[in-house]
């Protein structure tokens, strides 16, 4: 399933326990390669021994591909002109428990390199890696919409960027419930961590956090390029009426020079619609602030409890999560699902794992696959689209009108709809 590496091209292998044993020229040359390749400006030894000792936390293993042939003054003589990286995590599917996935990441080539097969390379041997480890679901989020569809991943999660018009306050509908409660970003570690493990178990498509992002809420940095301490960083908390906290805000003020004055909103994790709805009520009430920023779930609450939701408006809707099945029936029985049904579906996949005519049949909202031989499908479609439908990302009608998804009958995607269905659209605040 893996391509051959091109030729005069070296893949390397190694994990955040091998780099934090040898010297450190491999990592921090492959570091470098990947802020080139983000744009990023360049870290100094103190942000290199954090970035390291970050992967090692998070087990991340890397994957470089170096082109021995360069000669001085290349840079490529030392640095990769490939660059991928993975780690373990979760995501929550919409079972009883988080799926465990691999989360790609840092992937970059060269410009003097491209259009050599060098991604697919990388990508190819890392997904038969996770496949023959038994890792059923590969995820990532994308900086570019037409790069991984070509390796099977499908649209999982969207995003969208939204602004709040406070000038009046955002003016809710109903009063709050809980209370509110500014803080020292730095003093509530833990129950940042405590409250991303809880939004996790109640939002389907959440991913799990590194513990990069842990130091982004708390003020230690703001991002991969700048790892210094952020002195605007707000935060509060949110308590549900018991006094339980169930959401915390991180927040900046964009600065005078900006109009109208706005609140930025960096990370808003809730365990449920009154925690977020209040948290941004709070925001709103600050004084001279006109409008509040930030990203939401595509079926954002917020409209909704407005007095105004004209306040409301969408910005973007973006691709976030990206989803590519390598063991479908471990990932397809990781779910629930709406009523009983059986049907059998034919899948294309141009690397082999999901490929193949599957009968799927679910009982009590537990889904059992098995590979069949023989019999005729009633549904055909791409493991792309296998991979929107299986968080209900898109609806087996949207995908037949959009000719991705074809049936033998349109009852069937009355059937398809009704069970892969969500009660939310998922969605994912991690980006990595």
């Amino acid at each position: 399933m893996s391509s051959a590496t091109p030729q005069g091209i070296n893949l390397e292998f190694f994990a955040a326990e091998q780099a934090a044993k040898e010297p450190e020229q491999r990592w921090v040359s492959f570091s470098r390669a990947v802020g080139r390749g983000f744009h990023d400006p360049g870290t100094d030894a103190d942000s290199d021994k954090i970035l390291a000792e970050m992967d090692l936390q998070d087990g991340v293993q890397y994957i470089g591909a170096y082109d021995r042939s360069a000669l001085a003054p290349s840079l490529h003589v030392s640095d990769p002109v490939g660059t991928y990286q993975y780690y373990p995590g979760t995501l929550n599917v919409g079972g009883q428990n988080c799926l465990t996935v691999h989360q790609i990441t840092a992937v970059t080539v060269s410009p003097t390199h491209r259009r050599r097969g060098i991604l697919r390379s990388m990508i190819t041997t890392h997904l038969q890696q996770a496949a023959g480890a038994g890792v059923p679901v590969a995820v990532l989020t994308a900086t570019e919409a037409t790069i991984y569809g070509r390796f099977g991943f499908g649209l999982a999660a969207e995003q969208c960027r939204f602004e709040l018009n406070v000038e009046h306050g955002a003016r809710l509908r109903r009063p709050h419930t809980g209370s509110v409660v500014a803080v020292d970003p730095a003093s509530i570690k833990e129950q940042m961590l405590a409250l991303r493990h809880e939004h996790q178990q109640v939002t389907v498509g959440a991913v799990s956090h590194r513990a990069f992002d842990i130091g982004r809420d708390t003020g230690a940095w703001e991002n991969h390029g700048n790892l210094k301490p952020v002195k605007n960083l707000r935060a509060a908390v949110h308590y549900d009426a018991q006094g339980t906290a169930d959401g915390y805000l991180t927040y900046t003020f964009e600065g005078w020079a900006k109009e109208p004055a706005t609140m930025s909103v960096k990370t808003l994790c809730t365990t449920n619609g009154a925690a977020r709805l209040e948290l941004l009520d709070y925001l709103g009430a600050h004084d001279l602030i006109k409008r509040v920023t930030g990203s939401a779930p595509v079926d954002d609450v917020l409209p909704i409890a407005l007095e105004n939701p004209r306040s409301y408006r969408v910005l973007g809707r973006d691709d976030h999560l990206w989803l590519r099945i390598l063991d479908l029936p471990a990932a397809f029985s990781a779910r629930n699902y709406h009523g009983d049904a059986q049907l059998v579906i034919a899948v294309s996949d141009e690397l082999g794992y999901t490929a193949g005519t599957w009968q799927l049949q679910v009982v009590d909202g537990r889904m059992s696959v098995q590979r069949v031989e023989g019999q005729d499908p009633e549904a055909w479609l791409d493991c792309r689209e296998l991979a929107s439908l299986y968080l209900g990302t898109r609806s087996a009608t949207q995908l037949a009108e959009a000719g991705l998804l074809d049936t033998a009958t349109p009852q069937l995607l009355t059937v398809l709809d009704r069970l892969f269905a969500g009660r939310q659209a998922p969605y994912c605040q991690v980006d990595f």
